[in-house]
């Protein structure tokens, strides 16, 4: 599986979430980098739980921000994030019990779900923010 390139088609034009889509996406593309790992090893267990903490500091901080401006598809975005969450923590615990190499729909799932969450969801929010000169 191919990583996940970073170009501007990504950027949501918010500076410090352009950053935390960019650390997401490098936390993901250390497990698309080694897929051979043994899925419930130290290591993966290390980047899933960076990916899990990160990702919920993400969620807050769009979140906060969102909500600041009256985004009126915050509550959408707060049911995406949410699920987003249920599912990464049943794949934590799934890599608890497993001794096999990470499973392909896991890492097809994360690029999968980011990829489209920052190119459409989040980009639905770029220009309700830019008219109200946030960056």
């Amino acid at each position: 599986m191919d990583k996940i390139i970073w170009d501007n088609s990504f950027s949501v034009g918010v500076p410090t979430l352009d950053k935390q889509h960019q650390k997401i996406i490098s936390i993901i593309n250390q497990l698309i980098a080694d897929p051979t790992s043994d899925f419930g090893s130290v290591s993966v267990a290390k980047i899933l739980n960076e990916l899990t903490h990160f990702a919920s500091e993400h969620f807050i901080t769009e979140e906060d921000l969102l909500a600041k401006f009256d985004y009126p598809d915050l509550p959408s975005q707060r049911k995406e994030h949410k699920a987003f969450r249920t599912r990464l923590a049943g794949y934590c615990m799934e890599a608890m019990h497993s001794n096999s190499a990470i499973p392909l729909h896991i890492l097809a799932f994360l690029k999968g779900w980011w990829v489209d969450h920052i190119l459409v969801k989040d980009m639905d929010y770029r220009p309700f923010l830019a008219s109200r000169d946030v960056k």
